[in-house]
């Protein structure tokens, strides 16, 4: 494995000084994220943006949760199946408790993740928080900038590109509204990485076929929009022509209530709503 040491730790600051520049007056998606975590790192926009959303969907905290519950589970499954030690989490966003490298950790002593995102809150608190652990590393990169991701001194020296990464993309695809630009974007992650590495993927699901569903997506996609106007919810169609290619394991593409059958209060719209999936690059 490539030693990431202290490669680019040199770097680690070099935004820091531009958080003072953050416009509070408008959400941040890694800030609006780490709010239905329970975080605390937030402004009156996102907090505001927040509020709104939970009028429509009062049970949108708990999914997060649950999302990030389903990403631990996806990187244990890769390392007990696939036996990769090294991963690549792309729209980090914010350190939560437990992070993603601590849950790496706990399977495999040896492991290695490498946080990415461009947003300035995330930038700022991931260096500071990673700044002498040798074990988790943060990219100040934009991830629909796969080549820039890879060159980037960071994600180089910590990833051995001759053995499996397990790559990470929790939640974040849907703030790409060019489906085609979203699996370009994939397929050049899946193309520099060799084979044997795994995909892990949350996305939000608009069936788009007139049913409550659809509507209670349609009106979290709208809510959204008036932040982020980039968001897009996605078809089951849609998902599945993302992770077409891959060796999806039971149960494939599948919404959360369907991924764990027997936990309890999980068939409801958000659960629904939430489509997961991993797969393994042949």
């Amino acid at each position: 494995m490539a030693d990431g040491g202290d490669t680019g730790r040199s770097t680690s600051y070099q935004r820091a000084a531009e958080v003072a520049s953050i416009d509070v007056n408008r959400p941040s998606e890694a800030r609006l994220y780490d709010l239905f975590l329970g975080g605390k790192d937030s402004f009156e926009a996102d907090r505001h943006l927040y509020q709104e959303l939970l009028d429509i969907a009062p049970e949108a905290p708990r999914f997060a949760v649950e999302n990030r519950r389903w990403l631990a589970e996806a990187v244990g499954l890769m390392i007990r199946d696939g036996g990769v030690d090294q991963f690549l989490d792309l729209g980090a966003g914010l350190p939560t408790a437990p992070n993603l490298h601590e849950i790496a950790l706990e399977s495999d002593p040896a492991a290695k993740v490498v946080y990415v995102d461009n947003d300035l809150t995330a930038a700022s608190h991931g260096q500071a928080l990673l700044a002498d652990d040798q074990h988790a590393y943060f990219a100040d990169a934009d991830l629909t900038d796969p080549a820039a991701v890879f060159r980037h001194p960071v994600v180089s020296g910590a990833l051995d590109l001759d053995r499996p990464v397990g790559i990470i993309l929790g939640l974040v695809l849907y703030t790409i509204a060019d489906t085609a630009e979203v699996r370009r974007i994939i397929d050049d992650y899946l193309a520099v990485v060799p084979s044997g590495s795994w995909l892990a993927m949350s996305h939000p699901l608009n069936p788009r076929d007139g049913s409550p569903l659809a509507e209670f997506a349609g009106s979290l996609e709208n809510k959204l929009r008036e932040a982020f106007p980039d968001v897009r919810f996605r078809t089951a169609d849609e998902l599945a022509g993302l992770v077409d290619g891959l060796d999806l394991v039971e149960p494939g593409l599948v919404d959360l209530a369907t991924w764990w059958p027997d936990a309890e209060n999980l068939n409801t719209g958000m659960a629904l709503l939430l489509q997961v999936a991993v797969g393994r690059k042949p």
